[in-house]
């Protein structure tokens, strides 16, 4: 968040830039802006906060989503206040566009971008530029609040789905996008991968598959929620394809509003190239068993597995029943998935 907060003063060529949450519950650190100083913010909480009370007050006044001009809004006398004089001028707060963009219980989160004292105001166009970022932020905002962090609880689950190397991707039926982890965040930020964004929606690159995952979204989005899978080919250089479960969102995890939002998760499908130690310490195989095991889960033959081993069928067949017996698996294919599911889908860092 601050990383993007950051980008947005850059577009507006800004002195400060605020996403800002106030209310009676209100803390110094409730607020994510640039060269933040805790200092002075802590001072506008000890000494200024009747200024900053009208102030909240004139701005809640402003209907959510609506953008406005710090001089039209508070009128000429506010460079009176001390709230100007000795919170806004030191930053270099001197003329500035801002929205309500969320209300919390009686409470708001508000997104504000200033000029400083040398720079020229804002013009209509930046305006309007602003009501449209300004709408963006309310989205962002209403998930921060929802997904990141509010209570220690969320925050570790969300650091928890961070180390999954499965991508975890959440879109409502229309496949507006909502959420995704850090996985899900790489492969949706691939330019050559089978996912991305297109207008802020989930998009299959291949247009042979965009329908077939647009129907299964809207199958886990209805009342009755359904579950599905697909397989998206992507003939890269490295022979992956990406396994896809779509499946409904459970109404006790849904942001307000979103009782119907749906959940992707996507894993690239890939031959069982190692984990020896794994296989083994799993299923008490030897050496021996665990490598013809992983190299028949990577797609070989028993025949291809014993000669790229060096051993005699007699013994990969003696190898394999003793497999078949310690997994209880009764067919080369259950082998192969077998050990592709025993495998932790845990990011690699």
């Amino acid at each position: 968040m601050p990383g993007a907060i950051e980008q947005v003063r850059h577009l507006f060529d800004g002195s400060k830039i605020c996403l800002g949450y106030f209310g009676p519950d209100s803390h110094p650190d409730d607020a994510i802006t640039n060269a933040s100083d805790p200092d002075l913010n802590a001072f506008l909480y000890r000494e200024l906060m009747p200024d900053a009370a009208r102030f909240a007050a004139r701005v809640a006044s402003v209907p959510i989503g609506s953008a406005y001009r710090d001089q039209i809004l508070f009128g000429a006398d506010f460079r009176d206040s001390r709230l100007w004089r000795e919170w806004m001028a030191p930053q270099d707060m001197f003329g500035g566009m801002a929205s309500r963009v969320l209300d919390v219980d009686g409470s708001f989160w508000m997104f504000d971008v200033q000029r400083g004292r040398r720079q020229e105001p804002f013009d209509a166009a930046e305006f309007a530029l602003f009501e449209r970022v300004a709408g963006v932020m309310r989205r962002v905002t209403l998930l921060h609040q929802q997904l990141g962090g509010v209570s220690i609880e969320r925050e570790m689950a969300r650091r928890a789905l961070d180390e999954l190397s499965l991508a975890v991707i959440i879109v409502d039926r229309a496949m507006q996008f909502a959420y995704a982890n850090a996985a899900g965040d790489e492969l949706l930020a691939d330019p050559a991968g089978p996912l991305g964004l297109r207008g802020g929606r989930l998009w299959a690159r291949a247009a042979s598959e965009q329908s077939g995952l647009k129907d299964l979204v809207v199958k886990a989005s209805d009342l009755i929620g359904a579950r599905g899978q697909m397989l998206l080919r992507t003939g890269d250089a490295e022979g992956r394809d990406l396994s896809l479960c779509v499946t409904p969102l459970s109404a006790a995890y849904a942001l307000p509003g979103r009782a119907n939002d749906v959940m992707i998760v996507a894993r690239w499908v890939e031959p069982a190239g190692g984990g020896l130690a794994a296989a083994r310490q799993m299923f008490d195989l030897t050496e021996a068993e665990a490598k013809l095991a992983l190299g028949l889960a990577s797609g070989l033959s028993l025949t291809e597995v014993a000669q790229q081993q060096g051993i005699r069928m007699t013994t990969a067949r003696t190898h394999l029943a003793r497999v078949f017996w310690k997994t209880g698996t009764r067919q080369q294919s259950q082998v192969a998935a077998l050990l592709r599911a025993a495998e932790l889908p845990l990011r690699i860092r």
